[in-house]
C-alpha cells in the first residue's frame, strides 16, 4: 500500500485541529475545577470501548477489506479471492491452482477446450505457501469445492536463500482481510524472528496499523475509493480470465551455468539483462535447511485441512528457467518428496515440463510468456486429468 503525500498533509492537519481543541479545552476545564480521579478514569474508558467498537466494526468486520485499494498487495488478493468464491461452481469437477507469479496456468485456454473439468486460479505474485493455506480455507471453507488442487514448487530440492519465505511480513498484508482473533495461536508463530512475531500480533489485533497508510489515502478521497472498488469488484474477474501473458521472448538467449554469465540479444536492455541475472544466479545461503522445514509445515497445514476430503493436493514443479539448468542430486528428505507417499497427494514428475525450459517461450528469467503459458496450460490440464480420471457426472 502506498500514500500520497497531500494525503499526509491533510490527516496531519485533521490530527493538528484535534490537538489544538482537546489543548483549549483541557485549559479552559484546568482553569475552573480540576476533574476527579474517577472522571478521569471513566473518560479513560470511554476512550477505550469507542477505539476497540471503531477497530471491530471497520477492521475486523471484513467493512474495510470491501474499500481497500485494489491496486495494493491487500486488494489484489481480496479481489482474487472474492472472484473465486463467487465463480459457479456446477459439480465438484473443479481444479483450483495456487502459486505465486510463477505459477503459469491460464484457466481459459484450458476451459475453452472442454475437457470436463474446469480450471480456475488464485497465483498471485509475492505469494508463499503460508499464503496459499489461507487462501484455500477462504475460499473453500468446508473443503468440498475441489477435485484437485495444483501446487507448485520452483525446485524440489528447496535451496535456502536469503529470502527466508517464513520471514515475509507481507504475508500479514495479503492476507489481513483473512486472518482474525481465532488465527493468534499459530499465524505469528510460524515466523522465528521475534520482533516480527509481535508485529504480526500487533497488526492482527490491531488491523489499523496495517491498514493506515491505505486508510490516509481514503479519508483523502472516500467517494473516489469507493466507485473504483466497486469497479474493480464488477468486472475484474472478466480481466483476470481473459489475461493473456506477455508477447515478449527471449530467444537468442544463451547461458552459461558453470560461470553463471548470459548472453542476451540486443533488444534486451542492460536493466533487463540485470535483473535476469539476478533471477538466474540468485545469492544461496548455505543449507541450513530451513526452507525445507517452512515448507514441510505449510504443505502439511494444507495437507491436513483435506486430509478426509476426496481432493487431490497435487504438486508440480514449474519451468525454471529459458534454459534448463543442470540437474543437482535430489534431496532425498525434501519436503516435497518426503509428502509423496501421503493418501491423496501426488508428487508429478519433477521433469514434465523441462520441454517448455526454452527462450521462446519466457519473457525473463522466470516467467513465461503467451506462448509458454498457454502450452504449459495444455500441458498440466493432461496431467491433471490423468490424475484424476473421468469427470464425475
Amino acid at each position: 500500500m502506498s500514500f500520497s503525500q497531500p494525503g499526509l498533509t491533510c490527516y496531519q492537519q485533521f490530527l493538528r485541529g484535534k490537538r489544538i481543541a482537546i489543548l483549549d479545552g483541557l485549559l479552559a476545564s484546568s482553569s475552573t475545577t480540576q476533574p476527579s480521579p474517577r472522571s478521569v478514569w471513566t473518560r479513560i474508558l470511554a476512550t477505550i470501548v469507542f477505539f476497540t467498537a471503531f477497530e471491530g466494526i471497520l477492521f475486523h468486520s471484513g467493512l474495510y477489506s470491501s474499500i481497500v485499494e485494489p491496486d495494493s498487495t491487500t486488494g489484489f488478493m481480496e479481489l482474487q479471492l472474492r472472484n473465486e468464491i463467487r465463480r459457479p461452481k456446477l459439480n465438484r469437477n473443479q481444479v483450483l491452482a495456487v502459486g505465486d507469479s510463477r505459477m503459469p496456468l491460464l484457466p481459459r485456454v484450458v476451459n475453452e477446450a472442454g475437457s470436463g473439468y474446469t480450471f480456475a486460479s488464485i497465483a498471485l505474485g509475492g505469494t508463499s505457501p503460508r499464503t496459499w493455506y489461507y487462501a484455500l480455507r477462504a475460499v473453500d471453507p468446508n473443503a468440498s469445492n475441489y477435485a484437485a488442487i495444483v501446487i507448485p514448487s520452483a525446485d524440489y530440492n528447496e535451496p535456502d536463500n536469503f529470502d527466508y519465505q517464513s520471514e515475509r511480513e507481507t504475508d500479514l498484508h495479503y492476507l489481513i482481510g483473512r486472518v482474525g482473533l481465532r488465527d493468534l495461536g499459530e499465524f505469528p508463530w510460524t515466523y522465528r524472528d521475534k520482533r516480527l512475531q509481535w508485529v504480526i500480533v500487533r497488526g492482527m489485533i490491531l488491523k489499523g496499523t496495517v491498514y493506515k497508510r491505505d486508510f490516509i489515502e481514503f479519508l483523502d478521497h472516500p467517494l473516489k475509493r469507493i466507485a473504483k472498488a466497486r469497479y474493480y469488484d464488477h468486472d475484474s474477474a472478466g480481466w483476470y480470465y481473459v489475461y493473456g501473458g506477455s508477447d515478449k521472448n527471449l530467444a537468442g538467449l544463451r547461458i552459461d551455468w558453470q560461470h553463471q554469465t548470459i548472453q542476451v540479444p540486443d533488444r534486451i536492455t542492460s536493466s533487463e539483462r540485470n535483473q535476469i541475472e539476478a533471477m538466474l544466479f540468485p545469492a544461496l545461503r548455505p543449507g541450513e535447511g530451513r526452507e525445507t522445514a517452512y515448507l514441510r509445515y505449510w504443505y502439511g497445514r494444507i495437507i491436513d485441512y483435506y486430509r478426509r476430503s476426496g481432493t487431490k493436493l497435487i504438486f508440480i514443479r514449474v519451468p525454471r528457467a529459458p534454459l534448463s539448468p543442470p540437474d543437482e542430486p535430489p534431496k532425498l528428505d525434501s519436503a516435497i518428496r518426503g509428502i509423496a507417499s501421503q493418501p491423496n497427494v501426488v508428487v508429478l514428475n519433477e521433469h514434465l515440463f523441462d520441454q517448455l525450459e526454452h527462450p521462446d517461450l519466457f519473457w525473463d528469467g522466470w516467467h513465461m510468456n503467451r506462448d509458454g503459458m498457454e502450452q504449459f496450460s495444455r500441458a498440466l490440464a493432461t496431467a491433471v486429468e490423468r490424475v484424476l480420471g473421468p469427470p464425475q457426472p
